[in-house]
This record gives C-alpha cells, structure tokens and sequence, in this order.
C-alpha cells in the first residue's frame, strides 16, 4: 500500500519542544487523534464499496504513544486496526484479505490447466485460458492526499485547544 508521512507542523514541533514530555505528549496524542479522525473519514468516503464492504469496513487507525524517545506515530489504512492478543504473539484482524489486490491491481493473469466447465476443452485460446487482470484503484493514496489540508487543519485546531489545557493546568499548580 502506499506509505504517506506526515512529520508535523514546524510551528506546533517547536512549542512541544519546550513543553515537558507528558504535556507535550499529550498535546502530540490530541492533535494526532483530530487528524486520524478526518483521514480515516475521507478514505472511507472514497474506497470501492464492493459486494460486502469489507474494504470500507477495514479501514481503521491504530496510534502508537510516545516511548523510549521515540516520537508519537500512527497508522490508517486498510487491515491497520486493533491487534488480538494470543499466546503465540499478536494476530492481526484481516477483514479484507484481498485489498492489496484492488488498491495495487494484477498484471493478466492465466491458468495453467484448464477444468471445471471448461475441461472438455482440448487445446484452449489464450482467452479461455485468461483470468484477467485487475486494474490499479488508488482510491487510498487520492484520499489521504485530498484530505491533508483538512487533517493539518484539524491537527492545528486540536494541538492548539491541547496546549491551552495543558497551559491552564500548569497555571493551577
């Protein structure tokens, strides 16, 4: 799938910087979160509905907490969403097997032996042979792209009610 990075607003990075690092963690994790809200909507709004819907029902977000200096991060996407905790580790919840499919495409594809209710066919054609190809649908990358105006607006909006908060509680202290 296609990856899409987004450091972060120069002018909200320079504040965290000099706030300490729960409250800058905080202020991170709410302007993360208005963010991931408005992407997740938007490429929801634009995936291929399909008989089931199980893309549409995929797309989720996972976000990551700041740890051992590292930076808050987050995910959306497609089969991105809760993990299931077993006792061989962490099983990923797939609802859309086939997304990588639809989303990247197929090249033709061919079968290699002829059944079914073709078996009666002694020397098949290129045609009865084929399967097809799938074309490319980057309905994911179109998305993500047309809403990060919107996304950095609302990370810019979030961070700002965040750092008010956690300006009034050091106030109170």
């Amino acid at each position: 799938m296609a990856r899409q990075i987004i450091t972060g607003v120069p002018e909200l990075e320079a504040v965290l910087s000099k706030l300490a690092d729960k409250a800058a963690d905080r202020v991170a994790r709410s302007a993360i979160g208005g963010g991931l809200t408005i992407a997740a909507k938007r490429i929801k709004q634009a995936a291929p509905k399909g008989k089931t819907g199980a893309i549409r029902k995929s797309i989720k977000s996972r976000f990551k907490r700041a740890q051992g200096g590292r930076a808050p991060s987050a995910k959306i996407g497609i089969n991105v969403g809760k993990q299931k905790k077993t006792a061989e580790g962490f099983v990923k919840r797939i609802k859309a097997p086939h997304s990588h499919l639809v989303a990247l495409g197929t090249k033709p594809r061919k079968r290699k032996r002829i059944g079914g209710k073709f078996a009666f066919l002694r020397e098949p054609t290129d045609q009865q042979l084929s399967t097809g190809a799938m074309p490319a649908n980057p309905f994911l990358k179109q998305a993500f792209e047309a809403a990060r105006p919107e996304t950095m607006q609302r990370m810019r909006e979030r961070a700002a009610k965040a750092l008010a908060r956690e300006v009034e509680k050091a106030r109170n202290k």
